[in-house]
């Protein structure tokens, strides 16, 4: 069984690529389902067919699915979603504003973890490929499986008090169903996709990304968060690469630019693995256009395999009370290091090397609280948590 989530800024691409290891991997022989949760889909369009949350056989082994949260909602979560819209009626928002403001906070990631749960579960796939929404988004619903069980508890506290306290004034918003006894069930259920995300040997995400200052950042973040969440990053897709030179000097300087670009992403993401992918002069869409995408990006790998194996890239672990990020450098001398803070990047220069690592942002006071160097590997510890 493989879970491969493709992560990425939104327009970079994710659908396309997505789609087009979702084909190749089935023309393989292997049985693929392929969901989208990104609330504005564009998978339907990649293969040119109507999708639903339902899964439906593209071509032979090949699956694809959208999925729809708010109608997930309304199907399956009826208790829950009815409750929390008399909420709001009874204090005065009327029945459409009420049925929108009635999805609770988490329920969206909540909901799309379990749809790659059950696909997962089922056994009717080898391969799942998520298709996720833009970082921001993306990076919610990867922290969800470990948040969902605090939110689970201090609900399920809170409930257990202010019936036992406060019942009579609480008794006409309460459903007469207990709507909390579906948690502990699902709570269950993202305990155990946690654990086939964390588990390397079956998920691991790729970080999709073209040549752009703004587009290599936030990929960097998607790096750094993953690291912080102990899921593995097995490669990075570069996409949308112009051709190596133009007579036109328009194109020739937005050529220069991108071969600026791909330096920095070599850089910075070494040593994962990077695949690239030319600027398509026509739409790629339908699985025959897909496939040879896929082909141009991976030659004689297989996309199923997990494409790097060694966990030696850059770590995020606490110890001592302090958050400690360490980094792989192999054969450095100590002299030709140099670490460096611009803004929350922690800048990393070995020579004519740089590498950019993106600090999270609820770690960052300002300071680098100090430096350690051992063996191969640089140490450096982050600001102590406040």
């Amino acid at each position: 069984m493989r879970i491969i989530l493709y992560l990425g800024k939104g327009g970079v691409g994710k659908t396309t690529v997505s789609a087009s290891t979702a084909t190749s991997i089935a023309r393989s022989g292997k049985r693929v389902l392929i969901m989208s949760t990104d609330v504005a889909h564009s998978l339907a369009d990649a293969f040119s067919v109507e999708l639903s949350p339902v899964p439906l056989e593209v071509e032979k082994n090949l699956f694809a699915m959208e999925v729809n949260v708010l109608a997930d909602i309304r199907e399956n979560w009826t208790e829950l979603y009815a409750y929390f819209s008399s909420i709001l009626m009874h204090d005065g928002a009327n029945e459409i504003v009420a049925e929108e403001l009635a999805i609770v906070p988490g329920m969206e990631e909540m909901i799309s973890l379990r749809y790659i749960w059950k696909a997962a579960k089922s056994g009717d796939y080898d391969v799942v490929i998520v298709d996720a929404a833009p970082t921001g988004e993306t990076m919610r619903l990867l922290g969800m499986p470990e948040s969902y069980g605090w939110y689970t508890e201090k609900i399920g506290g809170w409930q257990s008090k202010a019936i036992g306290l406060a019942a009579p004034l609480i008794s006409k918003f309460m459903s007469k169903k207990n709507i909390f006894r579906l948690m502990p069930e699902v709570n269950e259920h993202m305990k155990e996709l946690h654990g086939m995300l964390q588990d390397k040997s079956v998920t691991t995400f790729r970080v999709v990304l073209n040549p752009e200052n703004m587009v290599i950042k936030e990929a960097l973040r998607v790096q750094t968060y993953l690291n912080l969440f102990g899921y593995k990053l097995d490669a990075a897709i570069v996409n949308k690469i112009l051709p190596d030179r133009s007579g036109d000097s328009y194109l020739q300087s937005l050529i220069d630019l991108q071969t600026k670009y791909l330096r920095i992403i070599e850089n910075c993401f070494f040593p994962l693995p990077i695949f690239r992918a030319k600027q398509a002069t026509a739409e790629v869409i339908n699985a025959d256009r897909l496939h040879e995408l896929s082909k141009e990006m991976f030659g004689d790998k297989n996309p199923a395999d997990v494409l790097y194996t060694n966990d030696r890239t850059q770590t995020l672990e606490k110890i001592d009370g302090k958050y400690v990020l360490s980094l792989y450098l192999p054969n450095v001398e100590v002299t030709k290091l140099n670490v460096n803070i611009k803004g929350d990047e922690l800048l990393v220069d070995i020579n004519n090397f740089r590498k950019s690592i993106i600090l999270p942002m609820c770690w960052w006071d300002g300071r680098l609280k100090g430096r350690t160097l051992l063996k191969e590997t640089s140490i450096l510890p982050l600001p102590t948590e406040r």
